[in-house]
């Protein structure tokens, strides 16, 4: 379903494409231009635009492009648009990261990971981590390889700031139309492709200091090459930090947020009985009688709630909002914000160390092996603690005993442990993470007879992640509103231990009044947060063989064939420490150990032949077994060269990707926090989901087809149009906690604590209908000339949006323009602005070098929350910032180099939207990013 194209679009799609109009106004200004088959220097460029002349290695393999294994086969002649970022390009972006550079590629929509968003979850934000996602269509549909293999998904995507330091990367390349019959079924959105410099020789050093305000960062990086005509090895290594950011040091995410009900502190009180003084009189408090309250508003079961006393006061930094049957002030909830304590990215410190050898044993013969090792420190500092969400009849009851209790009477607590106004030497909750992450492959390579060719490796890919969080141990929670709290009192499960008083000795109150928080010992932290671990694993083995060569010669044109087969094993556990299996965790909890692996195995083939000079038709087809589940899944392509200026090409493909490991056990393999809304009440704040896995999951499917043209009207100007489209079946979805409890809001998979509020909801994966469809068009120009001594290149890159249907599981809706956070929308969705487009102009003179670059997001319309066909009002304004980066080189041989830039120069702020503050998906907060590097290569 698209829309027509509106006066206002119209007018973004000319500016969108100025820059092309003015390439090709300049043709005839051109003084000199690059010789015909060149490429543009440091360009994004299509597939079928001539590549950069790139020499083979010694006695090895001819080059294998990306979306193919066919060694023989020119980048020109194929016809799946690739998208080519090459080490200058990299470093003209200022990007410190290589999941940074997703900001680059407009066809990149939606990436996770690295940043919050509370509204859908981004995917793990208590580390820096960055997931590729291709045509929004999510994470798991795009596959990324590290040269062309493989690499473990630590954080349930590949983390691109794992994959190699970014000195060692040569180009990174993108197949934009889908690559399943090439890598597996899975690579339905296509492939991102880090290719590093095997070849490199001699020592090349690099530092990177970037200025953003309140959160720095730094990069420092080595690449050493050594080796003769038959043996060579490249060694990378680099160290980068970044600061972390809070939602109170930007403007645009310091607001007030409200949580209330039961996720807020100052929180509730639950009155059992008929509060009164210890001379058996009423309960007034700031002058409100709680007494008379309670004999007028008491339910049937005999209890009212109220919410906290202090309620509404600066130190407690919350606000009252009185029920509507309220008489004063104690009915109602208390809102207070967690906003600011919450952080926009992590601390994070990383070290990334890379090797590539060969070493040929015989002519022809080569032994090649590769090592990738990633370590990373993070630090996440949050609100003080989770909403308390502990299931049972009762919530923690504060005894009529406690000093601190002012109602005289046993009351429940409904609340927060810790609010936003902190606890006596403890302000943020500290999540600490560390990944450990490997790659190691073996291979050979070679020739086996005229111009057939093989390679052959096995690699062995792992992720460790420690996750350390803290959570309130509601038993221990319980011992203190008792009176046995702090780390030294005798307190046991089974109850007090000899000597063990109340409130005496190493025994302390607690008091969860908000009054009371400066008066409580510090020590008290021991019964309010605990430490949790999570413990996860995953494990890749694969062993892969590929021959190609030349199968005939017909008609005097060879008939390219490559034939290869792939094994594949997979292995994921998880480990919960004791309080997280226990189910006593305030807010986190319950989970299951779980262990699980499955076998892969899969056999391919690919060909190529040139039916008439231009014309190269591929075709390929791969065949993979999932053990309950197999597939065969079929590309056919065709580029056809009609004149040397001109090329047309046209690709079709099915891909097919089988449920996850752990998403096909019928167990429970995940607890998360979302935050859900009680259709019962209105009331709003996180609650605990319950992912479970479901064994009746069947695999889902999806065609993908693409169709375009390259213009080459005069030397260096290369003009690139595609349509392309997608459109899945039986799409796997996972259930939307909010659409699960507004479909049944008493209902099995609705977790209610005995007061009727909501503790937890239950969901689960399952097969849409249909699936998201998505269709657009991605237009590309680049245009280089020279004006006496300087070089000019002018690029663009464009990506239009025309169709984005979301299957909720009841209705399909039109995203296209849209946030897509309905309540009901799934959680694969993504933002879908209608236009993305980057483009910009390098200059080069002598030994300077000029660059700037605009990156433009056209709005959408803010659906957060709403209903699916209600009228929506806001709207996420447009995302428009500019770049510039200027660089020198000096020294006797020009070995030195120093770079100054700034990322979003205008130090443009990103639009509000509702809820979160702003989209990580479509703009960052950082604000000007200013940076400087030097370089020096040996």
């Amino acid at each position: 379903m698209s829309r027509p194209i509106s006066t206002a679009a119209a007018n973004r799609l000319l500016g969108g494409l100025s820059i092309t109009a003015l390439a090709m106004m300049l043709v005839p200004a051109a003084s000199a231009q690059v010789a015909p088959g060149a490429a543009p220097e440091g360009q994004v460029v299509p597939a079928d635009a001539p590549p950069p002349v790139a020499a083979p290695e010694d006695n090895g393999p001819d080059i294998v492009v990306t979306g193919s294994y066919l060694g023989n086969v020119r980048q020109e002649d194929r016809a799946s648009p690739i998208l080519s970022i090459d080490s200058q390009s990299l470093a003209r972006t200022g990007v410190t990261s290589l999941g940074d550079i997703t900001r680059f590629i407009p066809q990149n929509v939606g990436s996770a990971g690295g940043i919050q968003d509370l509204a859908k979850g981004g995917g793990a934000d208590s580390r820096d981590t960055r997931s590729a996602n291709l045509r929004g269509l999510g994470a798991g549909a795009t596959l990324v390889l590290l040269n062309g293999r493989r690499v473990v998904p630590a954080d349930g995507f590949v983390n691109l700031n794992s994959l190699t330091p970014e000195i060692a990367i040569e180009r990174v390349e993108t197949v934009l139309d889908g690559a399943s019959s090439t890598y597996g079924a899975d690579a339905v959105a296509g492939v991102f492709n880090v290719l590093t410099n095997t070849r490199f020789k001699g020592l090349k050093l690099s530092a990177q200091y970037t200025n953003i305000a309140d959160s720095p960062a730094a990069t420092v990086q080595a690449m050493w090459g050594v080796g003769d005509g038959r043996f060579h090895t490249v060694t990378s290594v680099a160290y980068r930090y970044q600061d972390g950011l809070q939602n109170s040091e930007r403007d645009v995410t310091n607001f007030f947020n409200p949580s209330s009900g039961a996720g807020a502190n100052p929180g509730a009180f639950t009155l059992y009985s008929r509060p009164r003084t210890a001379a058996g009189g009423d309960v007034v408090i700031n002058g409100n009688n709680y007494s008379a309250l309670y004999d007028r508003f008491r339910s049937a079961a005999g209890t009212v709630t109220v919410v906290d006393p202090n309620c509404g006061s600066a130190a407690s930094q919350s606000r009252y909002v009185p029920s509507a049957n309220s008489p004063g002030f104690g009915l109602g909830s208390c809102q207070f914000s967690f906003q600011a304590q919450n952080p926009i990215r992590p601390e994070a410190k990383s070290y990334l160390v890379h090797n590539d050898t060969t070493f040929e044993i015989a002519p022809g013969q080569t032994l090649f092996a590769e090592i990738g090792l990633y370590h990373q420190d993070s630090k996440r500092f949050s609100v003080p603690s989770y909403a308390q969400n502990r299931v049972g009849a009762r919530p923690p009851i504060v005894p009529g005993s406690n000093p601190y209790n002012p109602f005289g009477v046993d009351v429940g607590f409904i609340g927060r442990a810790i609010g936003s106004q902190g606890f006596p030497g403890y302000q943020y909750r500290l999540i600490q993470d560390k990944v450990d992450q490997g790659q190691f492959v073996v291979g050979a390579r070679g020739r086996i007879d005229g111009n057939w060719k093989y390679t052959a490796n096995a690699t062995y890919s792992r992720a460790d992640v420690a996750s350390t969080d803290r959570d309130t141990d509601m038993n221990l929670f319980q011992a203190a509103l008792n009176g046995y709290g702090g780390p030294n009192c005798n307190i046991r499960y089974s109850g007090p231990g000899a000597g063990a008083q109340p409130g005496a000795g190493n025994c302390l109150y607690l008091s969860p009044f908000t009054a009371d928080v400066s008066k409580m010992d510090p020590s008290l932290i021991y019964n309010l947060q605990s430490n949790v671990v999570t413990q996860s694993r995953i494990e890749y083995m694969i062993g892969e063989a590929v021959v190609n060569g030349t199968l005939a010669t017909i008609n005097g044109h060879a008939l390219a064939v490559a034939v290869g087969a792939q094994y594949r094993k997979e292995k994921q556990s998880t480990q919960y420490s004791d309080l997280l299996l226990s189910g006593f965790g305030g807010f986190l909890g319950p989970n299951r150990n779980t262990a699980f692996e499955r076998e892969v195995k899969s056999v391919f083939a690919e060909a190529n032949y040139e039916v008439i000079d231009g014309l190269n038709v591929n075709a390929a087809a791969r065949y993979e077994d999932y053990g309950n589940f197999n597939t065969t899944a079929p590309k056919l392509a065709v580029n056809w060269r009609i004149i040397p200026q001109l090329s047309l090409r046209a690709s079709a493909s099915k891909a097919f990707q089988a449920p996850s490991i752990a998403n096909s056990a019928a167990v429970l393999i995940a607890t998360n926090i979302a935050n859900i809304i009680d259709p019962r009440d209105g009331t709003t704040t996180f609650r605990s989901i319950q992912q479970y896995g479901n064994p009746g999951l069947q695999p889902q499917k999806a065609d993908v087809f693409n169709i375009g043209a390259t213009v080459l009207p005069v030397s260096n100007l290369t003009l690139s149009l595609d349509y392309w489209h997608y459109k899945y079946k039986n799409q796997i979805q996972l259930q939307n906690g909010q659409a699960v409890i507004n479909a049944d809001p008493n209902g099995p998979n609705v977790i209610r604590d005995g007061s009727g509020v909501v503790q937890s909801i239950v969901i689960s994966s399952y097969n849409a209908p249909s699936g998201t469809g998505t269709s657009g068009i991605d237009a590309a120009a680049s245009y280089r000339f020279d004006i006496g001594a300087a070089r000019i290149t002018l690029r663009d890159n464009l990506s239009y949006l025309a169709t984005y249907d979301v299957d909720t599981g009841s209705v399909v809706y039109d995203g296209v323009g849209h946030r897509n956070n309905y309540q009901t929308s799934p959680l694969t969705s993504a933002a879908a602005p209608r236009w993305r487009n980057i483009a910009g102009i390098d200059l080069s003179l002598g030994d300077h070098f000029l660059s700037g670059t605009w990156r433009y997001v056209s709005s959408v319309i803010d659906d957060y929350q709403q209903v699916v066909g209600a009228p929506t009002v806001a709207r996420v304004g447009a995302w428009s910032v500019f770049d510039v980066q200027y660089g020198l080189q000096f020294g006797s041989d020009k070995q030195y180099e120093l770079t100054l830039g700034m990322i979003n120069a205008f130090d443009k702020a990103p639009a509000k939207a509702l809820y979160t503050g702003y989209l990580s998906t479509l703009g960052d907060p950082y604000g000007r990013q200013a940076y400087v590097r030097i370089g020096a290569k040996f």
